[in-house]
């Protein structure tokens, strides 16, 4: 049931097209408890939309969708579901048929839908053949191509391709890029609970006995990596590697286009602190596979410090061809 108090609030915000809780306490003459209860109960039915975090929330009308709400059933809905996410332009995050219907009207092709989905459907088909068995791909062979004469990896993994053709980011592309850019740690942790089952059973398959996270080279107050360690708390020896510039300007890989750029950057500022144990097989984590230099450098490392006889690579997920630079992330 609506009340007249909400009505109010409701004809306020669609006047002047946003309010916060002191606007409507000025303009209504209630106090600030006895707002906040109707706001939380119009955004709960989806009557208003929150928007920002304290002390600036606004609350604004819902946007109409266009898009028909319809039953997609077999193959395609379970496919959307396992790897479809959406963040559209204002921060809101959908997943499934709900994010692939948002995504559709935001590109302007609502009108699409039925024959967008026949295609997501025979893609992510052909896509799942280049999965094994226990969830994860195998890229070794792909990244072998880029170093042919200079491999230093002795596996390449990820848990899905960054982003597809036509579709844009995928599930796992998307809560990676975001959780990392926005450093959100609720979508930080969301997305480890996600990957903690593949990467648990690739932990056993290869039977690394440690493991070392590599450094991020953009400083920011929440570090994805630093957080996707801690709140996944793999039961191992960790190896502790650090970036440090021989120059005063801090390079970040993603902007590094030529791959002999990217192997020197990797090469020159990747390195190991406390250096002391030995280890037989190292599982090196990074959030996204492009080249691939990062990687193979810090690989040949290990090896050359002699602090590992076998060095695999693991990312959440990887370029769909070759080397690709992956700039977002």
């Amino acid at each position: 049931m609506i009340t007249d108090t909400k009505i109010r609030i409701i004809s306020y915000i669609t006047t002047n097209g946003q309010a916060r809780v002191k606007d409507l306490v000025n303009h209504l003459g209630f106090g600030s408890v006895a707002i906040h209860r109707h706001l939380k109960s119009l955004v709960e039915k989806g009557q208003l939309v929150k928007a920002g975090a304290p002390p600036k929330v606004f609350y604004q009308l819902p946007v109409e969708s266009t898009t028909k709400t319809q039953l997609v059933n077999g193959p395609a809905s379970a496919l959307l579901d396992k790897y479809f996410a959406y963040v559209d332009p204002t921060g809101r995050l959908e997943t499934g048929l709900a994010g692939f219907q948002l995504w559709a009207q935001n590109v302007s092709k609502s009108g699409q839908v039925d024959s967008l989905l026949a295609r997501y459907t025979l893609d992510r088909q052909n896509l799942e053949t280049l999965f094994t068995s226990q969830g994860w791909i195998d890229a070794t062979a792909n990244v072998s191509k880029t170093f042919p004469a200079d491999m230093q990896l002795d596996g390449v993994f990820y848990l899905d391709f960054y982003s597809l053709p036509t579709f844009g980011k995928t599930r796992l592309g998307a809560l990676m890029l975001y959780s990392k850019q926005s450093e959100n740690r609720p979508l930080i942790h969301k997305l480890t609970d996600e990957v903690r089952p593949a990467l648990d059973r690739l932990v056993s398959h290869l039977n690394v006995d440690a493991v070392a996270f590599l450094p991020h080279s953009i400083i920011r107050k929440t570090q994805f990596l630093k957080e996707f360690s801690v709140k996944l708390n793999l039961p191992l020896p960790h190896i502790d590697l650090t970036k440090a510039y021989p120059g005063r300007i801090r390079v970040a890989q993603k902007t590094l286009g030529k791959l002999e750029e990217r192997v020197k950057n990797a090469r020159e500022t990747i390195f190991v602190e406390n250096p002391t144990v030995r280890y037989e097989k190292v599982l090196l984590v990074d959030d996204a596979v492009g080249s691939g230099s990062t990687l193979n450098e810090t690989a040949r490392k290990l090896k050359q410090m002699g602090l590992a006889q076998k060095v695999y690579g693991f990312a959440i997920v990887g370029s769909l061809k070759g080397f690709e630079v992956i700039r977002e992330a």
